[in-house]
């Protein structure tokens, strides 16, 4: 799907495309909104109409994976009332929504992904999604890398990016709780080459020390749909020095493959080094500045000490990477450019242009 002007404006809206506090803004928040995309759901454009069934009570769907479970699907299907006057095809589960809020677990969800999937391609219902995304993913995330004194767009898009996979909330397995959790490991100041250093519980803590530790402690979730993904294309990027980001990325895609995002909107797979552009898929040092320190190859699936630099393995099946396979799940979406299936099922994959994006951010 090809996303105009008007059509990314009508769908975000002008406070998301021009959010003022967040901390990235013009091309290194598209790179970031188009890499969790692509480890998401495979390309880089929203999945809007995409659909999911987890389980007998729980649907997620949608550009942030909005879930029936925790709530965030229906403050999408509410907001989308609030467009439609209150009678589109998600009316026949008003009473799912009143069930829903009271803890019932026996609700009847049939249909669900139908209804989603079928006003996938409403602008109205884009709209919908992004006011949501706005003011529970995004907006939050990138506040939280100003409280910290992120400065590296590779720290403010891994927030954004594991806000998106594992929710704000601050449970142990969610955003802040793994915030925590890293600034809690912190004992003695750490030194960097990164020229940023953060202030973490009295200690002087190189940014990107701090990355890579935030890494290892997600790396703790990486089951979670899309995590195990993202944490391999970001240390992908520690390795090959692309701490600040500028008008492209060299990154490894859901699959593992490695290819680059830029800011006219494009994904580019790599089957050799060379392919498609004539340069390696490596970052160049015209392509990305930084100041990081190459001595060392970091691994977040380290030896268990915090600092990701073993190759210990963490979840018992002694093959050292901590792969999950994936089940078989209910799908449903319009075309066929998105994520189906849990764990690591997919059905297709389409990288496809999405046309004025990074203009639009820098408004």
């Amino acid at each position: 799907m090809k996303l105009t002007h008007y059509s990314l404006v009508s769908a975000l809206g002008a406070a998301f495309l021009g959010t003022a506090d967040a901390a990235l803004s013009g091309c290194p928040k598209s790179l970031a909104i188009q890499l969790t995309n692509v480890l998401q759901a495979g390309q880089i454009e929203f999945p809007y109409g995409s659909c999911e069934k987890l389980s007998s009570d729980e649907y997620v769907a949608g550009i942030a994976r909005f879930s029936t479970k925790d709530g965030s699907a229906w403050k999408v299907i509410n907001a989308y009332h609030s467009l439609t006057g209150g009678v589109d095809i998600f009316s026949q589960f008003d009473g799912v929504i009143v069930k829903n809020s009271g803890g019932d677990s026996s609700i009847n969800m049939n249909g669900f992904c139908n209804a989603w999937s079928s006003v996938g391609a409403d602008q109205k219902f884009w709209s919908a999604q992004g006011s949501v995304f706005e003011k529970d993913y995004y907006n939050p995330s990138q506040s939280l890398a100003v409280q910290l004194g992120l400065k590296l767009s590779i720290a403010q898009a891994q927030l954004y990016d594991a806000a998106i996979a594992h929710g704000i909330g601050s449970s142990s397995d969610e955003l802040v709780g793994m915030i925590d959790a890293t600034n809690k490991a912190i004992t003695a100041d750490i030194s960097g080459s990164s020229s940023n250093t953060l202030t973490i519980s009295g200690y002087r803590v190189d940014e990107l020390e701090w990355l890579k530790r935030f890494l290892v402690t997600r790396a703790k979730y990486r089951d979670v749909h899309g995590t195990k993904a993202s944490i391999d294309s970001y240390t992908y990027m520690i390795n090959n020095n692309e701490a600040a980001w500028g008008d492209k990325i060299y990154v490894l895609n859901d699959q593992g493959n490695e290819g680059d995002i830029d800011c006219n909107n494009s994904y580019v797979p790599y089957s050799t080094p060379d392919n498609n552009t004539g340069s390696s898929a490596t970052p160049s040092s015209s392509s990305s500045s930084t100041d990081t320190d190459t001595t060392s190859v970091f691994n977040p699936y380290g030896d268990g000490d915090g600092d990701g630099d073993g190759d210990g393995d963490d979840d018992g099946d002694g093959d050292g990477d901590g792969d999950s396979e994936g089940n078989d799940s209910e799908c449903y979406g319009y075309g066929a450019n998105y994520y189906c299936g849990a764990g690591n099922s997919k059905l297709a994959y389409s990288f496809g242009l999405l046309s004025g994006l990074s203009a639009l951010l820098a408004l």
